[in-house]
């Protein structure tokens, strides 16, 4: 269910990496206009090294046409990388058209009310919970608190597709995510857009 929150404090994992900077005290942010960090991520292009055959320089290929290549013979790798690197590319496409449907129905079923899982802060109800996310988002950064105003959804993040599955699935599963269900086993996350202020790192 949707919220509007007033001065009401939240919780996320910080940290700095190459598409995003880690937050710091008394930083002021307005949520929801812009893409996030995490759908930013899709502006850029999955691309993987090789030698160049002409020349011997290392340069950047195009990670399908990386596969292509693997599966012409005309890249030679292990049966290791190249399982690695399939993977990889299956999760990323994957992961995107989950996010576009998840889109899609928030604002064709949802009248776009939820805040948008594209442009929003993913934040948690308390340091705990925050704690909890550090693993999954490969074992580093500080738990911030941040004082919020604005609207928020609380969503099971269980409820979000991992794995290849009917579309009908995907946009039921969807539909649940944005009514604020919970699976058996719920991860929450809660969704925010609005102003918010730093108040602390390092909780």
């Amino acid at each position: 269910m949707v919220e509007i929150v007033s001065d009401q404090k939240l919780y996320q994992v910080t940290s700095t990496n190459h598409y995003k900077q880690a937050f710091v005290p008394n930083q002021r942010l307005t949520i929801g206009g812009e893409p996030n960090p995490f759908f930013r991520f899709y502006d850029t292009t999955l691309e993987y090294p090789v030698t160049d055959g002409q020349t011997g320089a290392p340069i950047q290929i195009n990670a399908v046409d990386w596969l292509h290549r693997v599966r012409t013979k005309t890249i030679l790798t292990s049966y290791d990388i190249l399982a690695e690197k399939a993977f990889e590319v299956s999760q990323h496409y994957m992961m995107l058209a989950r996010e576009l449907v998840m889109e899609q129905i928030r604002l064709e079923e949802f009248g776009g009310e939820p805040p948008s899982r594209q442009t929003c802060l993913f934040l948690s109800d308390t340091i705990e919970q925050a704690r909890t996310w550090i693993p999954l988002l490969g074992g580093h950064g500080a738990v911030c608190e941040l004082i919020c105003t604005g609207t928020i959804l609380r969503a099971d993040s269980r409820l979000m597709v991992k794995v290849s599955e009917p579309l009908s699935f995907t946009k039921d599963k969807a539909r649940a995510y944005w009514r604020g269900e919970a699976s058996t086993d719920p991860r929450m996350e809660t969704l925010f857009a609005g102003d918010a202020v730093v108040s602390a790192v390092g909780l």
